[in-house]
């Protein structure tokens, strides 16, 4: 049997041609009816290719880096690299920026009241929203970031007694069933996933650090993953790529404490070669002094107790009288290349920045090299915030088609009226360049001013106060809105004999708002303002 290309009648036909195409009217043969049935075409016959076994996930091919081992080592390269770590602080912080606002599914005014109601429930939370939001980016670093739904009915304040099931206190008493917290269940304790027929997650079992085994099924979570191959419950951590080049550089920084604690060199302890021989057959007093040689050699460093004391004995002459040439001698072996010693630092700096670059955050090493100018800068700030904004689309796809229509199936409420979650991205506003585009328009002849939508856009890029309905009326010269008749002169447009005036008021204005500017740095961050309803 062989699909049908886009555009043909048939939907599986079979192939007489042996080709791996089934034809169809456009190929040149008749295309015949489908032989098969809705319930063969409803039902999943493929597979998505996850390696998992009895629910325990081995889609990774590093050991290390599968199941909670992989939990441990990307804490630990989080914790313990400083690199790794301003990466996830750069994600996180301009996350966490965000602001979350409620979109409601129409005008209607049911619509809005499930805009209101959802708005009510982020607020209602055991946790404040920003906590639940800081806990979902934690699938950045772990691949993964389950979260457990919890559920009240909103009956207002409780008071537990500490018999019978604890009750849930709500800020509103209207008796409808809200969330009581959407909690992180961490990934070091996530033991297995539970895969249905088709391949499709129905839960997880988790081990914690206490009690027994528990089963979580998945129609009371929500799983947040940066990427989704194959399905993967475990995701697919943004360290992934930065493993390799962790692990080199942690080893060269390690390699150069050890040369820099050891003077950069090999200790080495010369004896008589009787004392060997002697330890060779067995004596115990040549043995123990060998196994002092060793503890010296080996634990020899640059410390505050650094100091060797050695015997002044020499070897004899043939005629008997003492020589200069020591029977105990300590000194370091140095590995020379050209006289020179080996730097460490090119290295380290190379696989930093490959960390860097494998999640588009090497902008963060600019201005500690001389390399790097300021367009390439904006050019991979850019690229940082279109991957930004595309793991927050993720998180609100998710809260929306899980959390959002769960909480709204539970309180019988149309799918009509239910809203969304939209996350604002804060824009990156370069002020130099739209005050060039601005200046280069008025130029080629636009009439930019007066404009009362483009005086306050161009206020809040600069993050000035907006001009209140008296002041632009006051700049307008004329009160009411602009008259649309090209037959009717309106005093707001600027004549033909003002355009050189126009252009110095123009010039004037832009000069006096990028001085402003220049106080507080190049670039801006605008925050869209929080609404309850669209």
């Amino acid at each position: 049997m062989a699909k049908t290309p886009r555009g043909g009648r048939g939907i599986l036909a079979p192939d007489p041609t042996n080709r791996g195409i089934a034809p169809d009217a456009s190929m040149g043969y008749p295309s015949p009816p489908s032989d098969l049935t809705w319930q063969q075409l409803s039902r999943t016959r493929g597979s998505s290719g996850l390696r998992q076994y009895g629910g325990w996930v081995r889609e990774e091919f590093l050991p290390q880096l599968r199941g909670r081992q992989a939990a441990r080592t990307y804490r630990e390269m989080q914790d313990n690299s400083p690199t790794v770590g301003a990466i996830l602080f750069a994600i996180q912080q301009t996350m966490r920026q965000v602001s979350w606002r409620v979109s409601s599914a129409s005008d209607a005014s049911n619509a809005i009241e499930g805009a209101e109601f959802l708005e009510t429930c982020m607020e209602d939370m055991n946790q404040p929203w920003p906590d639940f939001v800081s806990e979902t980016l934690s699938m950045l670093p772990y691949g993964f970031a389950p979260h457990e739904l919890v559920y009240k009915k909103r009956d207002g304040r409780q008071r537990n007694t500490g018999v019978g099931p604890k009750k849930r206190s709500s800020k509103f008493n209207d008796g409808k069933i809200g969330w009581a917290k959407i909690a992180l269940r961490g990934q070091d304790t996530i033991l297995k996933w539970f895969f249905d027929e088709e391949g499709d997650v129905t839960g997880l079992t988790q081990q914690p650090w206490f009690g027994g085994l528990i089963d979580i099924p998945i129609n009371k979570m929500l799983l947040f993953r940066p990427r989704a191959h194959k399905n993967n419950p475990e995701g697919n951590s943004i360290l992934r790529s930065a493993y390799r080049p962790w692990w080199f550089a942690s080893r060269l920084e390690e390699q150069e404490a050890i040369a820099l604690e050891r003077m950069s060199g090999t200790p080495e302890y010369r004896i008589p070669n009787a004392v060997m021989e002697a330890a060779a057959t067995g004596d115990p007093g040549a043995l123990a002094s060998i196994e002092q040689f060793k503890k010296i050699v080996t634990n020899i460093k640059v410390d505050e107790q650094m100091g060797l004391i050695t015997p002044s004995d020499t070897y004899e002459n043939p005629d008997g009288t003492p020589s200069t040439v020591p029977m105990y001698e300590f000194k370091y072996n140095v590995p020379q290349s050209g006289r020179v010693a080996i730097n460490f630092d090119p290295a380290i700096e190379r696989y930093k920045l490959d960390m860097m670059t494998s999640v588009l955050a090497d902008f963060l090493m600019l201005g500690h090299s001389s390399r790097g100018t300021q367009s390439l800068g904006v050019t991979k700030l850019d690229l940082f915030f279109q991957a930004t904004e595309g793991w927050l689309d993720s998180n609100a796809a998710v809260l929306n088609d899980y959390g959002v229509g769960r909480l709204w199936d539970l309180n019988g409420e149309g799918d009509d009226t239910m809203p969304q979650f939209v996350p604002s991205m804060p824009q990156r506003t370069d002020l130099d360049s739209l005050g060039t585009f601005i200046y280069n328009m008025s130029q080629a002849g636009a009439r930019l001013f007066p404009d009362n939508d483009l005086e306050n856009y161009l206020r809040e890029a600069a993050d000035l106060p907006e001009l209140s309905e008296g002041q632009l009326s006051e700049v307008s010269g004329v009160e009411g809105p602009a008259s649309t008749d090209p037959g009717v002169q309106d005093p707001r447009r600027v004549p033909d004999n003002a355009a050189a005036a126009t252009d110095a008021s123009l010039q004037k204005h832009i000069a006096g708002m990028l001085a402003r500017r220049l106080e507080r740095g190049n670039y801006i961050t605008i925050k869209s303002k929080r609404k309850k309803s669209r």
